[in-house]
């Protein structure tokens, strides 16, 4: 592997919060001092950012397997994504394959949700069978025993669309959260226009697990007429319910986050949901893009980088994922903050005029340059 010197980037490590203009050096994969090595490859960062490997902890990438999911080292290593999160395009019937010809095969290192449906989200064109009647409980408990270390938990899809076909209500919650407590796995539940009462959901969710799509209310505001967000979802954070903005193609308003945001109810993840409908199109485009509208709705840009680095890195209970420490797996993302007027867009063509926009110029993982913009290396 090459010994790759980074100099001269305003460096800033989110699991430690330091922020630095330093060198960072990298050597046999890892990150080392800079004065240990003599360099194979020196790269002048100057006036960029120097972050760990962004974690989109919310993608669609077994394309093999569904007509949703795109490629995930397209759209991963070009924009600095390290690590994302397949959430739950297979199911018990399809994993296995998923796994081994897409996890196995791709430079982005792939951590999966397991949906509790057998096919998982295999098509966009009819809803899964969220019926647990049809749940394959002994081929979930041996996949999650087979494959620890790659399934870090659970997906269950709670749109009206999803349930009403069946009949449904509660009851997919109700035994997708007994499977977790079983396995020890968090659920990770789209709510998005629910065809169960947020109060409902919010109130039987555990902490560690994942409220997506947090913006995505027009039916089933996450708002109070008067735009307070509603207790339940006060209560759901402090019960330790992590809320993940999940932007996907029809999942963000900013009649939600605007008021949201004004209140402090941020975001803890914010993730692309990945598929074909948003693959480099509107309302997502690429990651940076997606993070910088979070720019133009006023976060720090450190709060934001903090949701696409060190928050889902504890989630997944591996805190190296988003530090440069040395001795740690060197994935590395240099971006470049641009001052230019952006125009982001929501799910019904509203708009916000942002000043900025993050622009990816290299991507390391594990030590090896997966990705270099044009103009970037001299």
């Amino acid at each position: 592997m090459d010994r790759i010197l980074i100099k001269n980037g305003l460096v800033y490590d989110p699991a430690s919060n330091e922020k630095a203009v330093r060198d960072i050096a990298i050597a046999q994969g890892r990150f080392v001092d800079p004065a240990s090595i003599e360099s194979d490859m020196v790269i002048d960062a100057k006036a960029c950012l120097v972050l760990p490997g962004l974690i989109d902890a919310h993608t669609h990438v077994f394309n093999e397997n569904s007509d949703v999911a795109v490629d995930a080292d397209s759209f991963c290593l070009p924009n600095g994504v390290t690590t994302c999160v397949d959430a739950g395009t297979s199911g018990t019937a399809n994993f296995e394959s998923c796994f081994h010809h897409i996890v196995g095969r791709s430079a982005t290192r792939i951590l999966t949700l397991l949906d509790v449906t057998p096919a998982g989200q295999a098509t966009r064109f009819h809803p899964e069978n969220q019926d647990p009647r049809v749940w394959n409980r002994d081929g979930i408990r041996a996949l999650v025993q087979k494959y620890p270390d790659d399934i870090v938990g659970l997906k269950l899809r709670l749109s009206k669309t999803v349930l009403d076909p069946f009949g449904l209500r509660l009851e997919p919650l109700h035994e997708a959260l007994e499977l977790g407590n079983e396995l020890s796995l968090p659920l990770v539940v789209h709510v998005q226009d629910p065809g169960v009462g947020m109060e409902e959901i919010t109130s039987v969710l555990r902490k560690g697990d994942v409220f997506c799509h947090m913006y995505a209310g027009d039916k089933d505001s996450i708002l109070e007429d008067d735009g307070s967000v509603r207790q339940c979802l006060w209560e759901a954070r402090e019960k330790g319910i992590v809320f993940d903005a999940c932007n996907g193609r029809m999942n963000f308003l900013f009649k939600e986050a605007i008021p949201a945001l004004k209140v402090d109810f941020r975001p803890d993840f914010i993730s692309t949901d990945v598929n074909k409908l948003c693959y480099y199109k509107s309302t997502v485009i690429s990651f940076p893009r997606l993070l910088s509208k979070y720019l133009a709705l006023g976060m720090d840009l450190y709060d934001v980088i903090d949701c696409a680095t060190v928050n889902p890195a504890r989630w997944l209970g591996n805190e190296e994922l988003a530090t440069l420490r040395n001795g740690t797996v060197a994935d590395v993302a240099v971006f470049k903050l641009k001052d230019k007027p952006v125009r982001f867009f929501d799910s019904q063509g509203n708009s916000v005029e942002g000043k900025q926009v993050l622009v990816a110029q290299l991507t390391v993982k594990a030590g090896s340059i997966v990705y270099s913009q044009s103009d970037f290396q001299a």
